[in-house]
């Protein structure tokens, strides 16, 4: 399919990176991705997701050590999703970040009902923005999941995020480290439509 139009063809390159370089990223790009996340739909226009940044590698390593420790904690359940990342805190390499320079979590009301569309859409916005600034971005699952673990919740509270908040999810963002790979073909018959009168 020809496509001339750079939104759409972001949107079709875009891959997810988990291999970084060590390379920070600079404010004014960081800056731009942020716009894009504050711009995103958002139910009613309510605009209640606050975007929660960390860059420090020692929040970072605390937040990933804490993540890990919580996962550890899981019995082994094969029928659920969040299973990979119980086997994967077992390793002794376990890094749920990928080592990327930066976190950015969006945190928004847990009573409002549409926290988590509001989250996503701002999420998505920023992972095309990143890989429209040449940058790399990945969702991650694992601070979401664990929004209501203590030690979570704690390097998040220090940052202001408040009891009433949760982590709806989180993205990583960095230089990448890897090739980025051709998209895969997309799966047949996920379209459907009305039938033709």
């Amino acid at each position: 399919m020809a496509v001339s139009n750079l939104v759409i063809e972001t949107i079709i390159r875009r891959r997810s990176i988990r291999r970084y370089l060590a390379q920070p990223v600079p404010e004014e790009l960081l800056e731009q991705i942020l716009t894009a996340g504050l711009y995103a739909p958002s139910g009613g226009n309510h605009q209640y997701v606050r975007l929660f940044v960390m860059r420090d590698p020692g929040r970072l390593e605390r937040l990933n050590r804490e993540l890990c420790t919580a996962f550890r904690q899981r019995e082994l359940d094969p029928s659920n999703y969040q299973n990979k990342s119980a086997v994967r805190a077992r390793a002794a390499d376990c890094h749920f970040l990928f080592h990327a320079p930066v976190l950015i979590s969006a945190v928004s009301p847990r009573e409002h009902g549409n926290s988590m569309a509001d989250s996503a859409n701002a999420l998505e916005n920023m992972q095309l923005a990143a890989a429209s600034l040449g940058l790399g971005a990945c969702w991650i699952n694992q601070p979401h999941w664990m929004t209501g673990c203590p030690a979570v919740r704690a390097i998040f509270e220090e940052m202001g995020m408040t009891a009433g908040e949760d982590i709806f999810g989180s993205i990583i963002v960095g230089y990448p480290d890897q090739t980025i790979p051709a998209p895969p073909p997309r799966k047949e018959g996920r379209i459907v439509r009305e039938p033709e009168n």
